[in-house]
């Protein structure tokens, strides 16, 4: 078992190194020179498409990646021409990009986005009510002829530490937007019992690809977790009668009080059914250890071992659930779990006292009689 895991780590980390694979689709140009590259397309996940500014990317004699030059997207322009030098994704010049001739040949200099009709801002605009991201995005000018150039400034403004690390986009920062309803699920997979590689129950012989496993990586503040079999491992698999078709439906991760702190849900892929799943992502801060939980649609939820963590290290985008009130910690934490600050934060939470409900006879074929009925029938039909 630990060999398995030791490959799924090895495997698991050349992932991360390999994963930016995309297309260039190329636009051809009027003039003579090579053609301009009009969108780099990479496919960071496995439901998304994003661009990507590191696509022809390069290392250093030191092995440090650097981002692609490009040449000026306007053909024909003079050598000398201010605009026509190589560029970086993201790197624009004021004042020179942002121009234009009118048709009287009278230079233009063109400003940001408008958010608004017409050519006057409505009275009650003010942009510094916007996030801090939309503010630097509105500054952003457009660039005449540059489409390419304009897109990945923009791009820039609202997330500048994507062009600063390639792997950003492998990197989960945050939970995802619906963790409420995901963390139900896991709640409700977790009723039925949870299997561990000590405790395979009926499923025994196949632990190495059910028990999930947690790695720190090289980067101290990320971690990578996986489960299942590479083409690499040389795990022998034969499937159980009617589980042919098993697939994963969560992989997550709890802290040491049990908080859960990630979550990936994944779907069925059919007559062509996945061996392997991973994702990489940093923890929220304050947590000190990890423990890895992958949930199947047939074979149920399987636990982990659990690897100790340095409360130091993690996400700077999950501030919110590192500073979580004692009324959201008494939430999502396990009781049984809590220990020193944390359980007495917790146990001096007050409830709110619960008013008494008092019966009201409504007499019977009347609307108000007819409604309770509903209700009633709606809240037993859940």
């Amino acid at each position: 078992s630990d060999n398995h895991h030791a490959a799924l780590a090895m495997a698991t980390s050349q992932n991360l190194q390999q994963r930016n694979v995309g297309i260039l689709v190329q636009k051809r140009g009027d003039g003579s020179g090579p053609m301009a590259p009009l969108a780099p397309i990479l496919s960071s996940t496995q439901t998304q498409v994003q661009i990507s500014p590191w696509l022809d990317a390069t290392q250093d004699e030191e092995g440090y990646w650097q981002l692609p030059e490009y040449p000026c997207e306007i053909r024909g322009l003079a050598p000398d021409d201010p605009k026509n030098v190589k560029w970086r994704p993201g790197d624009y010049v004021a004042g020179v990009d942002n121009t234009d001739h009118d048709k009287n040949n009278v230079v233009r200099e063109w400003g940001g986005q408008k958010m608004w009709d017409g050519q006057r801002p409505p009275r009650e605009w003010n942009p510094k009510r916007l996030p801090g991201h939309m503010q630097e995005l509105l500054k952003v000018p457009h660039m005449p002829g540059q489409p390419m150039k304009e897109m990945f400034a923009r791009m820039k403004a609202l997330e500048p530490r994507q062009f600063e690390d390639r792997y950003f986009d492998e990197i989960l920062r945050d939970m995802p937007k619906d963790w409420p309803r995901l963390l139900k699920r896991t709640r409700w997979a977790e009723s039925f019992g949870i299997h561990t590689e000590s405790s395979p129950a009926e499923w025994a012989g196949q632990e190495a690809l059910l028990v999930p496993a947690v790695y720190p990586t090289p980067r101290p503040n990320t971690a990578t977790v996986c489960v299942g079999a590479t083409s690499s491992s040389n795990v022998a698999y034969s499937p159980v009668l009617g589980t042919e078709y098993d697939y994963l439906e969560l992989l997550y991760l709890k802290d040491q009080e049990g908080k859960l702190i990630q979550v990936m849900s994944w779907s069925s892929c059919g007559m062509s059914p996945a061996m392997f799943w991973t994702f990489t992502f940093q923890p929220p801060k304050g947590t000190t250890s990890i423990t890895p939980y992958a949930s199947f649609k047939f074979r149920g939820v399987w636990k982990g071992d659990t690897i100790e963590w340095d409360p130091s290290e993690g996400s700077e985008d999950m501030m919110w659930f590192t500073n979580m009130s004692g009324e959201q910690r008494r939430e999502l934490a396990d009781p049984a779990l809590l220990e020193g600050r944390s359980k007495a934060e917790v146990e001096s939470v007050k409830l709110p006292k619960r008013e008494k409900e008092v019966p009201v006879l409504w007499p019977e074929n009347s609307w108000q009689g007819n409604a309770a009925k509903a209700r009633v029938w709606d809240e037993m039909q859940k």
